[in-house]
């Protein structure tokens, strides 16, 4: 028989490293032995690392399902809008065209599905989305295309805005979350700061993502428009932080002074400039998103404008005369952050491309 000493059960022997498990246990667990404030520690980690582990967890959650609801959900929803109204019967698209006078064909199977929708919008393959108009601003912040419920939401139009076969708003304002998984209207802050590189080699990344989409799909019920870009910028909607600019109320526009005061209150506070001009009687679209920056969560909005192009009007842009504005008006909080100094009044964009308008 073979001469060795047994270990006891339990017991090291002297020199012999611990096990791995057996070291993270000790590192982590309350032991015999321990100081007061060791043991202190390790209770605290242990609350951290189960408050991580839940909050980990709904995370992965959320955005399983998000995908789901955004990806799965919204290639059924397109697959509506290619069936338009070859799946309805005689006497549906009857209902719907007394209900919808002079609706798009493509859009029936999607009114037919929620009578809500006023339109589609589309930018490359980025955005690609119905909108939808509800009694409030609030229904669709977590209210899917369908009805169910998602933190994604729909893209949504103010509900002020106005949408029949002869008329629509001056200023058509949608809303859409800036989502982490890159979805709804995520994509419009890189159009403030082109984060993804998204753009044309070497151009500035306040550039790139413009010169790269210029112009934006959105088609009402009744009518398929482009929109060209003119300006972008970020706003604040806390007073505590400084000006707040009212973008979402302005729905109409009474006379061209009304107009002109507008745009230039947004041209003034643009990160870009663009070749786009502008004259009262152009139709307006304002997409507004949350954007997480300059350590505020949920008070600042990155806002794109575009002007509807306008009939006979080519929708080609000639990109590469758009510049940055290095003297956009801040609010406060920007200038406390040191993003630029407090805008001393002069406007150094070409107020030419406001047509009619003399300063």
């Amino acid at each position: 028989m073979a001469n060795y000493t047994e270990r006891p059960k339990g017991k090291q022997v002297e020199g012999q490293k611990k096990g791995f498990f057996r070291r993270i246990r000790e590192a982590m667990i309350p032991m015999r032995g321990d100081s007061t404030l060791e043991i202190i520690r390790k209770f605290v980690f242990m609350g951290a690392l189960v408050a991580f582990i839940i909050t980990g967890g709904s995370l992965l959650y959320d955005v399983g399902t998000e995908m789901y609801q955004i990806h799965i959900k919204n290639n059924e929803i397109q697959q509506l809008r290619l069936e338009g109204n070859l799946n309805l019967s005689d006497e549906e698209i009857s209902i719907i065209e007394n209900e919808v006078p002079g609706i798009l064909p493509e859009f029936m199977s999607l009114y037919n599905t929620n009578s809500d929708l006023v339109g589609w919008i589309k930018l490359g393959d980025l955005i690609d989305y119905p909108v939808v108009q509800g009694e409030d601003n609030s229904h669709y912040l977590n209210t899917t295309f369908d009805g169910g419920s998602a933190k994604s939401g729909t893209i949504f139009a103010d509900y002020r805005n106005t949408f029949t076969p002869t008329q629509t708003s001056d200023n058509t304002i949608l809303f859409g979350h800036n989502m982490y998984t890159s979805t709804m209207f995520s994509k419009l802050t890189r159009y403030y700061y082109d984060t993804d590189g998204l753009g044309a080699e070497g151009v500035d990344p306040r550039l790139s993502f413009y010169t790269k989409y210029p112009v934006i799909e959105f088609d009402t019920l009744y009518e398929k428009s482009q929109w060209k870009v003119f300006a972008v910028g970020v706003y604040n909607t806390d007073p505590a932080d400084g000006e707040v600019f009212d973008y979402i109320t302005k729905q109409n526009f009474t006379d061209a002074d009304d107009f002109n005061n507008y745009i230039l209150e947004i041209m003034d506070r643009s990160a870009i400039f663009t070749d786009v001009d502008l004259q009262y009687g152009d139709k307006i679209l304002t997409l507004s998103t949350c954007y997480l920056i300059l350590n505020r969560t949920e008070t600042i909005r990155c806002v794109v404008f575009a002007r509807k192009v306008r009939d006979g009007e080519s929708a080609e842009v000639d990109v590469s005369k758009a510049t940055v504005n290095y003297n956009r008006r801040l609010f406060q909080h920007e200038v406390d952050c040191g993003v630029g100094n407090a805008w001393n009044g002069v406007r150094t964009w070409d107020t030419s491309k406001l047509i009619g308008y003399e300063s």
